[in-house]
């Protein structure tokens, strides 16, 4: 198996970094042919997925958090190669949705990490913290030796594809609020008091959604497109979703307020929302959304434009490694 490694150094995890050698010695270890490279800027972890594409390798495997996930599959659709994971960031939902091993969603992020590693070095003894994500990589790196490869749905967004979702509204205008540092520093922390701030003043606004040719006229603060069951790490926002079907699963939240959006928080927990009058739940192929203000977009927690947004499925373009534990109604008959 010929394979690619692509890592963000500046992903969730300072400790890891040295630990890839371990997972790469493995992966060797089973016959695999593995090389290694690091993104140096935004984005970047696309082109090195499309350069280990024309050289040949036949898995890619991205080293990061979610967001380095995005960008090496965006890298990948339409291509023979697959996407393997080591999750290392910050969140790590897709390796979560897919059973994969994965760091602790709440750990507080790279300077901790840091600080952690640099007294292991210090005191020359490993730490117990230090040799349970030890464990988790290496665990990770079986899943890509042992694991299964299927093709599955990605989500497109004005041209820009997405693996796990698209967010419209509030959840875009809190990703937007949180920099890239305070990110490396607090890890999921960071964005806790952003979020309270941002619900509490978030205006619903007036939104039409054309879905597969059907019109729906509204009023939403958040929208959800999904093309996994998972939403940050917990909460199961796209219920039926299937990775398999050709469709988008698309939630509307009514209503606003934080009152209002803890309760939506709970219904979703509690898997009660697909009966609350005021969430609606569709599936379909396609959806353009409209508003009467402009709505902060993001996909796969990466803000990059504002509605109105053409959100649509490319049916089973991308290959994947997911882990035999894997949910199986991720993947329709």
């Amino acid at each position: 198996m010929r394979a690619e490694l692509i890592y963000n150094p500046h992903a969730g995890h300072a400790l890891v970094r040295r630990e890839l050698g371990d997972v790469v010695a493995y992966l060797r270890r089973n016959g695999w042919t593995v090389t290694t490279c690091e993104t140096s800027r935004p984005q970047g972890a696309t082109g090195l997925a499309r350069q280990a594409v024309r050289r040949g390798a036949q898995v890619v495997i991205a080293a990061g958090g979610d967001g380095t996930v995005n960008e090496v599959a965006c890298g990948l659709v339409g291509s023979d190669a697959a996407l393997g994971v080591l999750p290392v960031g910050t969140t790590n939902v897709w390796a979560l949705q897919m059973r994969i091993p994965a760091l602790n969603p709440i750990y507080p992020g790279t300077r901790l990490a840091r600080w952690v590693s640099e007294l292991e070095e210090r005191i020359e003894s490993p730490l117990p913290i230090v040799n349970r994500y030890r464990r988790m990589l290496l665990n990770a790196a079986r899943v890509l030796v042992q694991g299964q490869t299927v093709a599955v749905d990605v989500g497109e967004a004005n041209g820009r594809c997405f693996l796990m979702w698209a967010g419209i509204g509030l959840d875009a205008a809190i990703t937007e609020s949180v920099s890239q540092e305070e990110k490396r520093a607090l890890g999921s922390w960071a964005f806790v008091i952003p979020a309270l701030g941002t619900v509490r003043g978030y205006p619903s606004a007036d939104v039409t959604l054309t879905m597969d040719g059907k019109v729906l006229k509204t009023s939403s603060g958040l929208i959800v497109v999904s093309n996994i069951q998972l939403y940050g790490a917990v909460m199961p926002i796209g219920a039926k979703a299937c990775l398999t079907d050709a469709k988008l699963d698309v939630c509307i939240f009514k209503g606003q307020g934080l009152l209002t959006f803890v309760r939506h928080a709970l219904k979703v927990l509690s898997r009660q929302h697909l009966r609350d009058p005021q969430i609606e739940y569709f599936q379909c192929r396609e959806v353009v959304v409209e508003s009467t203000r402009a709505l902060p977009v993001h996909a796969d927690d990466e803000p990059f434009t504002r509605t109105p947004v053409t959100i649509r499925t490319l049916p089973r373009a991308l290959r994947v490694i997911t882990s035999q534990d894997a949910p199986q109604s991720l993947f329709c008959p």
